[in-house]
C-alpha cells in the first residue's frame, strides 16, 4: 500500500465517526434528550433514574437547584420517581404561564424586565395560559422557597415563613381584651421585617389596612381558597397582581391589634376560615 493510500485509510478511521456523530442517537446518563419548540431552546429533558435526587441532577448538569424547582413545578422537590421527566433549563427558568398571569407579573416575580422576556420568547403581546416562557437569568426565583417552606409535604400550600407558633386556630381568650374569642388563623412569632412568602400562586385581592389585621394582604388561589397575611410592617405587592408560590409579598410586623411582632396567617375556603395546619407541610 502506498504512503498516500495509508494516510487516506487512517484519515477515514479517525474522522468518519466524528462526521457521523450528529446522526447517531443522542442519549445522556439520564435518558433521551428533547428540545421543546420554544424560541429560546435553552433547555432539554432528563428521565429520572432509580436513586436520583434533585440535588444530584442539578450538580451533574451544573444547574441551580432553584431553576429545577421552578421549571418543573415541584411541590415536593426531595421526592423523585424513576421515569419522571424533568426539564433541564440552561441560563434561566422555564415558566408555564398561569391563568391571569401577565407579562408585568412575570417581570415582578423574576426581577427581569418585560422587554427581556419578550425578546427571549418572541412575544408580541401578552402570554397565554399554559404557554411556556423562558425567563433568562432571573434575579429572583420565588419557587425556591418550596425547598425551605414546603419540605417534602407536597401539599397545596407552603408555610409563609418559619417561626414559633404562638396561637393556633380555634377558641381562645383574646390576648388584648381577655374575652372569649375564636382565632381564625395561626400566629407565627418572628422578628419585625421578616420576609413573608405567598403560600400558593394566586391573585392579590387586598393590600392595605383592615381593622385589627393592621396591614393585610389577601391572595385568591382559585377553587374557593384564599390566604390572609396580617399585622404586616410593609406590603410589597398590589391588588390585581398575580404572585407565584414563594414570592415575597410583604414584611412581617406588629400593626393592628397585636401584642408583639408576628404574622397572622389564615386559609379560607369560600370565605370561611378553616384550620390551616392540615393543609400545610
Amino acid at each position: 500500500m502506498s504512503k498516500d493510500a495509508a494516510l487516506a485509510v487512517l484519515f477515514g478511521l479517525f474522522f468518519l465517526p466524528l462526521l457521523l456523530l450528529p446522526f447517531l442517537p443522542q442519549e445522556d446518563l439520564g435518558g433521551p434528550l428533547s428540545f421543546p419548540p420554544t424560541p429560546g431552546g435553552n433547555f432539554r429533558t432528563y428521565v429520572v433514574k432509580p436513586g436520583d435526587t434533585l440535588a444530584a441532577v442539578a450538580d451533574r448538569y451544573g444547574i441551580p437547584l432553584s431553576y429545577l424547582v421552578a421549571s418543573n413545578g415541584l411541590s415536593a422537590p426531595s421526592v423523585l420517581h424513576p421515569g419522571q421527566e424533568l426539564v433541564l433549563p440552561q441560563g434561566g427558568v422555564l415558566h408555564t404561564v398561569r391563568a391571569g398571569q401577565t407579562l408585568a407579573d412575570l417581570a415582578a416575580t423574576y426581577g427581569v424586565s418585560q422587554e427581556v422576556i419578550r425578546k427571549a420568547n418572541g412575544l408580541s403581546g401578552e402570554p397565554l395560559p399554559g404557554q411556556r416562557l423562558f425567563i433568562p437569568e432571573p434575579r429572583t426565583v420565588p419557587q425556591a422557597a418550596v425547598l425551605e417552606l414546603g419540605g417534602e409535604g407536597g401539599t397545596r400550600f407552603i408555610w409563609p415563613l418559619r417561626g414559633r407558633l404562638t396561637s393556633l386556630f380555634g377558641p381562645r381568650t383574646h390576648p388584648i381584651y381577655g374575652t372569649p374569642d375564636f382565632h381564625t388563623g395561626v400566629d407565627i412569632a418572628v422578628p419585625e421585617g421578616t420576609e413573608v412568602h405567598a403560600a400558593a400562586p394566586g391573585t392579590v385581592t387586598w393590600a392595605g389596612t383592615r381593622g385589627g389585621y393592621g396591614l393585610l394582604v389577601i391572595i385568591d388561589h382559585g377553587d374557593g381558597y384564599s390566604t390572609y397575611y396580617g399585622h404586616l410592617s410593609r406590603i410589597l405587592v398590589h391588588v390585581g397582581q398575580f404572585v407565584e408560590v414563594g414570592q415575597v409579598i410583604a414584611l412581617s410586623g406588629n400593626t393592628g391589634l397585636s401584642t408583639g411582632p408576628h404574622l397572622h396567617f389564615e386559609i379560607r375556603k369560600f370565605g370561611e376560615a378553616i384550620n390551616p395546619l392540615p393543609l400545610l407541610p
